[in-house]
């Protein structure tokens, strides 16, 4: 069976289960945040082992509970945990760690951010609209995703192509972005318009959030991109069939989660 077709096979499993956590309630949403967090750090702490970079195993487990103190208290105790996390992995450093101190001590702060505070700020999103968010902005999400690639692809058999940053992910071009982000739009608009989404937003907000979300969600997959070349591994791990690992998946999502935030919170609202 070739990568493509267990790809698709395993996204049209997972894809409802995921779409459809929200609509059960915020505990069901946040407990699937909560394995990002979990799961997303333990694939850091192996980047980082594979370089022979010892962090503390017990990071994983400290850094999955800012998502649980974000749906118990909001940012600001999701905020407070992640400090008092950083301060005991730092406190527990200085008995531990023998070298590489300034290696470790990034790797802490990355997991506490990158795998922590971004996905949970994915619960005061929903928490403070409604289950359908998750749908628009992980629509959108998904649409400029596959259009990028199905996108460059098209260009490419037409006319010469442009890198988009061939140092960090040498295959994504200037056109499979552009189209990435038109069909990304698109996407915005349709559930806009064919959702109880546009009930709370105006016409151009909901493209202004699209817009958005399909340009953070390319970073994303960019950053994680360079993260891994910087690592010198493929896919930050095998655990999902045809996808790779949890980071490799969900790697634009976490990095729209806190611009979601901000734009609901205070653009919005």
């Amino acid at each position: 069976m070739n990568n493509m077709l267990i790809r698709i096979i395993v996204a049209l499993i997972a894809a409802p289960v995921i779409l459809y956590s929200p609509f059960l309630g915020i505990n069901y949403f946040a407990s699937f945040i909560f394995l990002i967090s979990f799961l997303g750090s333990k694939e850091l702490l192996n980047f980082y082992k594979a370089r022979h970079i010892k962090l503390n195993p017990l990071a994983p487990y400290l850094v999955s509970f800012v998502p649980l103190f974000f749906l118990a208290g909001g940012f600001e105790a999701a905020a407070e945990y992640s400090l008092a996390a950083a301060l005991m992995l730092f406190t527990f450093d200085i008995f531990r760690a023998k070298d590489r101190v300034s290696y470790i001590i990034s790797g802490y702060t990355l997991m506490i951010v990158y795998c922590g505070i971004f996905p949970a700020m994915l619960i005061g999103v929903i928490g403070s609209t409604i289950p359908m968010m998750f749908i628009f902005i992980y629509g959108v999400i998904i649409a400029t995703d596959s259009f990028a690639y199905f996108g460059g692809l098209t260009c490419r058999k037409f006319f010469r192509t442009h890198k988009l940053l061939e140092r960090i992910s040498p295959k994504k071009t200037i056109e499979g972005s552009v189209s990435g982000l038109i069909f990304g739009i698109l996407a915005g608009w349709l559930i806009f318009k064919y959702t109880e989404i546009g009930e709370g937003f105006t016409l151009a907000q909901a493209i202004s959030f699209s817009a958005m979300i399909s340009i953070l969600g390319q970073i994303g997959d960019l950053f994680e991109s360079m993260i891994k070349r910087d690592f010198g591994v493929k896919d930050s791990s095998n655990i999902i069939p045809g996808h790779g690992g949890v980071l490799d998946r969900f790697d634009s999502l976490i990095f729209v989660a806190p611009a979601a935030y901000i734009f609901i919170k205070y653009l919005l609202n």
